[in-house]
């Protein structure tokens, strides 16, 4: 990727946080790589080399600065590409469980033509992305936890301490007890942090969670709690700090790469919102929506299948009778596609919701359980597609759900009464007067869907 040396200059003397993780600055003569938003001295510019990935500054011989953390840095919304999707798999998975023979079968290219892909769209080769994404968050587990080093080195996906050692010492030139800052101690809690862009409208995320919650997650005193077995998430704001604070027991430390992977998910923390306002304020009707509501986030969700039941529950019922129904759904029968797929429409039923809706659920499971229902299909076309073929699962719940459960910016629910109702006072738009109204919000329309219906709901005082 070509940056612009002059612009991207300026951005580090600025400090600039709307660039923080779309490049990286790589020092020569410290032999160092940084954030945009760094506060470190000042390099001269002819020792600056402008870098997108720290992939690539690794292979180009910089280590990462102990200072502000390149491991932290907000990413960058997945692009509607093969390349980028794999690349998203392997950020999300580290490849604990897998090859990457497994994934390029996954995906469907030959391991040559996703070495082409990686060299052309990130500047390294699959195994040197893989390995730098390792190796940035064993830095983050030894710098900000006081977990065994051996602990880190499965919880990153090395599979072995030593080989932790190896790549390390390789990539770094130091050791694991070189990066330890925290002394390994005992601790019944491990703290993980990561950044974001601000504006963050993190009030806004907590309200929306908390009315479309699932009975394994809740928000209180402005803190969004999740189970995961027995054992409790915590996530904490750090307005200051321009960050989120996820506190895991320490024995959920081999999960907690997918921990922090959800939470950035869950709160849409690779968000630009300047570049999101920069389109939307475009339109003339947008315009005050987006001025009013600052740092709007399109929210995620932890568990898909949840939030696919929790989305077909929650057609045409109040929010508590939603509620109601999948809590009686947890406790009675379980929210896992095997629980539903192994109970019954007419079981499901006497949970207090219609015949269809109940056989829709069951199908779900066991479409899910089957294989033939792909909730991890991230090619937003063939994600919808699949749903709308399902009885029981329209357009506004497929678009809806590639919001919530695909992370896709351009989704956008047009059979929505309330979007229908809210761009002009008084007029409700047809959907394909909204559509084409639309257009010009691409390929944001998700963002555009959650500040109307932000609008709504302080009309109606919610």
């Amino acid at each position: 990727m070509q940056l612009d040396q002059k612009a991207c200059y300026e951005a580090v003397k600025a400090h600039d946080r709307r660039f923080d993780g779309l490049f990286f600055t790589c020092v020569s003569s410290t032999g160092i790589y940084c954030r945009p938003v760094c506060r470190a001295l000042l390099p001269k510019e002819e020792y600056c080399t402008f870098v997108a990935t720290a992939a690539e500054a690794e292979k180009a011989g910089f280590r990462p600065c102990l200072r502000c953390r390149p491991e932290r840095a907000p990413g960058m919304h997945v692009e509607d590409s093969k390349v980028h999707r794999i690349a998203a798999h392997i950020d999300a998975t580290l490849l604990a469980d897998e090859s990457l023979a497994d994934v390029a079968a996954r995906y469907g290219v030959s391991d040559r033509h996703m070495r082409r892909l990686f060299i052309g769209t990130f500047g390294v080769e699959p195994l040197q992305y893989v390995t730098t994404r390792r190796l940035l968050f064993a830095k983050q587990l030894l710098q900000d936890t006081s977990l065994p080093v051996v602990q880190v080195a499965y919880a990153a996906g090395f599979g072995s301490e030593a080989r932790l050692l190896a790549h390390m010492k390789r990539t770094y030139n130091l050791t694991p007890s070189q990066l330890r800052t925290r002394k390994t101690a005992g601790s019944a809690t491990i703290v993980l942090r990561t950044d974001y862009r601000p504006p963050f409208d993190w009030q806004a995320l907590l309200a929306f969670l908390s009315r479309r919650a699932t009975p394994h997650e809740w928000v209180d005193d402005d803190t969004y709690h999740r189970m995961i077995g027995t054992f409790e998430i915590v996530v904490k704001n750090i307005p200051a700090k321009h960050q989120l604070e996820v506190y895991v027991p320490t024995e959920l430390a081999r999960q907690s790469h997918s921990i922090l992977q959800k939470v950035r998910a869950l709160f849409d923390l690779d968000a630009s919102p300047d570049s999101i306002a920069g389109v939307l304020m475009k339109d003339a009707t947008l315009r005050p929506f987006v001025a009013r509501f600052p740092g709007t986030r399109v929210p995620g969700c932890w568990d898909e299948f949840e939030a696919l039941l929790r989305t077909v529950v929650g057609q045409q019922v109040s929010v508590a009778g939603a509620a109601t129904v999948m809590r009686r759904l947890t406790e009675r029968i379980g929210v896992t596609p095997e629980a539903i797929a192994a109970s019954s429409p007419a079981i499901i039923a006497q949970l207090g919701m219609p015949g269809r809706r109940a056989e829709t659920i069951w199908n779900l499971g066991v479409m899910v359980q089957s294989g033939e229902l792909m909730l991890n299909e991230r090619d937003p076309q063939r994600f919808y597609d699949q749903l709308v073929a399902i009885p029981g699962i329209g357009p506004w719940t497929a678009e809806y759900l590639k919001m919530r459960i695909l992370h896709y910016p351009d989704a956008f629910p047009a059979g929505d009464l309330g979007l229908q109702k809210a761009l002009v006072p008084g007029q409700r738009l047809t959907e394909k007067q909204l559509l084409v109204k639309a257009e010009r919000w691409r390929p944001w329309r998700s963002y555009a869907t959650m500040l109307l219906w932000r609008s709504l709901n302080e009309k109606e005082g919610r």
